[in-house]
């Protein structure tokens, strides 16, 4: 690995333009695609986009977040000492219309994972970007895992992050398709002693509130609820010219691989025309604050239960 370049004081340096602000000379860890995006493609740790520019005279300016892919062996120690909770996203990288990204599901799970590391002491694993994806596998760009394998990846994981000591993971799924493995990895990863999973699909378990209060259109995919989130958290990348609407309403579940284009033909269901960056806000919000109070509630060894 090429070791980063050394700016003596004086030197000129890297551009402002390539660097934007260097919080006054102290280290500085510049990713452009910072947030959201840098943990979906900080998978197992590595992110490409990273760029380390040292100044020893000054001290980092970088606060550690909680992200279990930063620390040293050592420092994780602990980190680990912090905290009982550990926090493992899921996406996918499909379709999602002509107007919204491949990794859709990974950005918005990921988008609420870094506010929850913001706010709490749980730590966060590298987004896993890639899902049980069948339904869109005709379609150009999506990547499918095969459901066994993914039930493999998921309980190796689980495992080992119960071996390091931790009672509760959070599993923050953003993706339908990864539902019956993360379910059957979850099973056997918690066979023997004091772990528990929970498992938040976090586009039906959080704000579902704040999502009846704004939506005016059913939900699907690439809806309007998915679109206006995204376009909360990544307008750059959500192309509204393109949206169009499609739904097709079947009484009894179709499985078919020949079948599928007829009822997803542009990779997409529901009316994402209704979509509203504010919409997303609130629904965003909502979710962050769900999902800090279940972080915290597990923090004090309280499970999420509603007696009746």
């Amino acid at each position: 690995m090429v070791a980063p370049p050394e700016f003596e004081s004086g030197s000129k340096g890297p551009e402002p333009s390539m660097l934007g602000q260097l919080h006054h000379g102290a280290i500085v860890r510049y990713e452009p695609r910072l947030d959201t995006r840098q943990s979906v493609f900080h998978l197992f740790g590595c992110n490409p986009f990273a760029l380390f520019i040292r100044d020893k005279a000054r001290p980092p300016a970088r606060i550690q977040m909680p992200f279990w892919s930063e620390f040293s062996h050592k420092s994780f120690q602990k980190a680990a000492g912090k905290t009982e909770v550990v926090v493992m996203v899921t996406g996918a990288m499909e379709a999602h219309g002509t107007h919204l990204p491949l990794a859709t599901d990974s950005y918005l799970p990921t988008f609420l994972a870094e506010k929850v590391a913001e706010k709490t002491n749980a730590l966060v694993l590298p987004t896993i970007p890639f899902g049980d994806s069948w339904d869109f596998n005709n379609f150009e760009g999506t990547i499918s895992i095969a459901p066994e394998v993914l039930v493999d990846v998921y309980n190796s994981i689980m495992k080992g992050v119960f071996k390091q000591g931790f009672q509760y993971l959070v599993v923050l799924n953003g993706h339908g398709g990864n539902i019956p493995a993360i379910t059957m990895a979850a099973k056997n990863a918690t066979k023997r002693g004091n772990r528990i999973v929970i498992i938040v699909n976090w586009w039906k378990d959080l704000a579902e509130n704040a999502r009846k209060l704004v939506e005016e259109t059913p939900g699907g995919h690439a809806a309007e609820d998915e679109t206006s989130e995204l376009m909360h958290v990544h307008p750059e990348l959500v192309d509204m010219s393109k949206a169009e609407s499609h739904r097709v309403v079947t009484k009894f579940s179709i499985i078919s691989g020949s079948y599928r284009d007829e009822l997803l033909p542009s990779a997409m269901y529901g009316d994402p025309r209704k979509a509203t960056p504010e919409k997303g806000r609130l629904i965003m919000e909502q979710a962050e604050e769900e999902l800090i109070e279940l972080i915290n509630q597990l923090q004090q060894g309280k499970l999420p239960l509603v007696r009746e």
